[in-house]
Parts: C-alpha cells; structure tokens; sequence
C-alpha cells in the first residue's frame, strides 16, 4: 500500500526551508508520495518568491500546494462558524491568488485528497482484493475449526462420544494419526509396537546368567545332597535354580505393563484434546472415565501375566520340546568332555549352566511373545470394546449435559471475533467490487 504525506507548513516561516518539507524528504527523496499543505495563507507576505510556491513552482511536489486559512483563536473564541470561515477563505484566495484560486482552500484540499485516496485504492486493488479474500478464507476456516452453536447439547455429546471412540479404535489400528502441536503425527498402534520392542524385548535381551552362575550351581548342588557328598544331581538342583532365574523377569514384565498402560494413557489424552478441545468440562470428564477403564484392565493384564509366571516358576518343564531337543545336544557334548580329560564335577557344572541358558531362553522368548498378545487382547480390544460403554453409561445423562457440553470462554471470544471479521471482511469485498 502507497502511504501519502501530507505535509502541513507555516506560511509565517520559511516555505522553501521548511522542517515539514526536510522531514518528507528523508522518506520520500522524489517527492512522489508528498502532498503540501501550507497553513495561514492569509499570513504570508505576496512576494513573487511565496506566489511560486503557491503555483507549485519554487517546491517540487508531484502531489500538489494547497494553500489553506486557518481560523485564528479569537475567532474561535468569538464562535465564528465554521461556514463563515471558508467563505473568507474563498473571497481571499479569489481576491490575492484569482488565478489559482480553485486549487486552493479546505474543500479543494478535502476534495483533492479524497481523490488521492482513490487512486491509490485503485492502484492497490488487485492485491487488496486478494488479501481480502485470503483473510476471508482463514476466518471461515477458524470458523469451521470452533464450530457453530450449540443446537442440540444432548446429540452432540453423544456424536462426540462415538466420534472419540472410533477416532481411537482407528488410530490403534493406524487408520488415522495424532497431530500435535509441533506437526508431529502420531499412531497409536505404532507407538505402542515400540514400546513391546523398546520395553518388553530389549530388557528381556539384556537379562543373562549371573557371573556367579557356576558358584550358585556348586552351592545348589551342596545344598541338595545334605550331608552326604554329591554322587549324582538332582533334579531339584536344575528346578530350583530355573525358578530363580525366571523370577528375574517378573521386573521387566511389570515395567512392560506400565509403559503400556501410559502409552495408551497419552493416547486418549491426545485424542480427547483433539476431540473434546471445545468443552473442557466433556474433556476432563471422558478422560476420567478412559483412566478409570484403563486401570481395571491393566490390573487383568497384571494377574493374568502374574498367575503365567508364577506357573512358570512353580513348575520347570524339563520335557517341554524345545528343551528336550537341545538337552540331549548338550549332554553329549559334555560327556564327550568327560571322557577326555575326566573332571567331571567342572563338568557337570557347566551342563546345567548350559541347560539353564537354554531354559531361561526359551522362557524368554515365550514372554515376548506373549506379554504383548496379553496386553493387546485386556488392555487394548478390552479397552476398545467396553469404553463406548462405559461413556455412555457415565456421562450420557440429562442432568449433565448443560455442564458437559459448555464451551470454552476463549473459544466463544474467538468465534465472536472470527465471525465480526468476517462480516468486515464481506463487507470490504462488497466495496471492492463496486471500485473495480
């Protein structure tokens, strides 16, 4: 947009050296966009010098001098009106400047800058009218985004809830993502793959026979035979030592179910920010419930891993088939060992190491395979399947619907101003229109 200057100078003083006319310049050098304006024409001496200027011929200007009379104080003291004052001006601009006197006085000033304004509109409209129809788009959209008013508070909570619902049943799925704040999207089923992979798998990868695994055998198999020397080991020497080794998964398996339950945790958080963003009452209120639903299926998740692993630690199945299979490997290759240098205590030793490795392996693999089957089956499709229900039961009721379903102060203040934007916006359209 061309900004015009208007510059107003005092005829008592020096027109050519005037500080208005310098201050101009700083900005406009060429004089392209200046209109001058001098004050108390009536004051200034008639020389040949001040006639120039006022024929815009001793100050370049391309917008034009205007001369104009001013009333003084004791006019206005007196209460002059103001119809008296342009006609003084007149007759004395007729009277001194007879041939200019049409390019001079408050109406021809008023006049002349009217029509500066619109040329410069029309100069300017090609690119007025586009950012006014751009501006029209983004008010429309922060619009659509707020929503309309509230007809029907009952329905809406109901679509709300089932929208919520099927927006989490399909971002588990990764039908449909989480876009935060950042421009970060988010899926929640894959987010939660990272959590089996990152949580569960790695830490069960981590966890290997202790250092003092042989010192532990040595003692074990002591401890089996009482007081009489070990001639043969037991089978609860192998037993006990497998239990113990097991029971160190119970840890991750734990910290697995809670990373978990706090990815999904964040999901619905998201989700209702998302969904719910217009009623913070509906929000926090739906989050409750998602919290409260959660929890229960986490504790289903916890027993039922819990009673799996205390099986596990109760009962070593040494015919289970994968160790079966290996077990016979491993003993040849240690009775081979026997027969050449005959340590057999050392020996013996490093089979059961061995043979627990193995079964502390096979364990392991079980768990991550089904910790996550575990968590998907109670925690995510339980979920999913009882928590329409459970939002319906809890919040669907007339005597909360008001309360729900109010919307957010800032969220009316802002469609109220989107929507008086709009209106301003329309009408500038409307005005551009009859210009072009």
């Amino acid at each position: 947009v061309k900004i015009i200057i208007s510059s107003g100078i005092n005829a008592e003083y020096g027109l050519a050296n005037s500080e208005a006319l310098k201050l101009a310049r700083q900005v406009d050098p060429d004089s392209r966009r200046t209109l001058a304006v001098i004050t108390k024409a009536d004051l200034m001496e008639r020389t040949t010098e001040n006639r120039l200027v006022l024929e815009g011929k001793s100050i370049p200007v391309k917008l034009g001098i205007i001369g104009v009379i001013n009333r003084n104080q004791a006019k206005i003291d007196e209460g002059q009106p103001i119809a008296d004052s342009l006609e003084e001006e007149e007759l004395f601009f007729k009277t001194n400047y007879h041939y200019i006197a049409g390019e001079m006085g408050t109406p021809f000033l008023t006049k002349r800058l009217c029509q500066i304004l619109l040329e410069n509109v029309k100069e300017c409209l090609p690119e007025l009218i586009l950012r006014i129809t751009e501006q029209k788009v983004i008010q429309q959209n922060i619009l659509e985004s707020l929503g309309a008013k509230i007809d029907d508070p009952f329905g809406m909570l109901v679509q709300l809830l089932y929208k919520f619902c099927q927006t989490f049943d399909d971002n588990m799925e990764g039908k449909e993502t989480i876009r935060l704040h950042n421009g970060k999207e988010i899926s929640g089923g894959r987010h939660l793959f990272q959590q089996f992979e990152n949580t569960i798998c790695s830490e069960l990868d981590l966890i290997i026979l202790p250092e003092d695994i042989e010192q532990q055998i040595e003692d074990e198999i002591m401890s089996s035979s009482g007081a009489k020397p070990p001639l043969f080991t037991p089978n609860i020497t192998f037993e006990n030592l497998a239990s113990n080794q097991v029971k160190i998964y119970v840890r991750p398996v734990k910290k697995a179910i809670k990373k978990c339950c706090e990815t999904i945790t964040e999901i619905t958080m998201l989700l209702s920010k998302e969904v719910f963003r217009r009623f913070p009452n509906l929000k926090r209120e739906a989050h409750h419930v998602c919290l409260s639903l959660l929890i229960s299926k986490t504790q289903a998740v916890e027993q039922f891993l819990n009673n799996y692993l205390k099986c596990e630690i109760c009962y070593i199945n040494t015919n289970h088939k994968l160790f079966a299979k290996d077990r016979r490997r491993i003993e040849e290759e240690t009775r081979d060992e026997e027969d050449i240098d005959g340590k057999f205590e050392k020996r013996n030793i490093k089979r059961i190491k061995a043979l627990l490795d193995l079964y502390t392996s096979i364990i392991k693999n079980q768990l991550m395979d089904i910790v996550p089957k575990t968590v998907m089956s109670f925690m995510v499709y339980g979920f999913k399947e009882d928590l329409h229900k459970e939002l319906i039961q809890r919040l669907v009721d007339q005597n909360k619907v008001d309360q729900l379903m109010k919307e957010d102060m800032f969220i009316e203040e802002k469609r109220g101003k989107a929507a008086k934007m709009l209106q301003a916006l329309e009408q500038a359209d409307a005005i551009t229109c009859l210009m072009d």
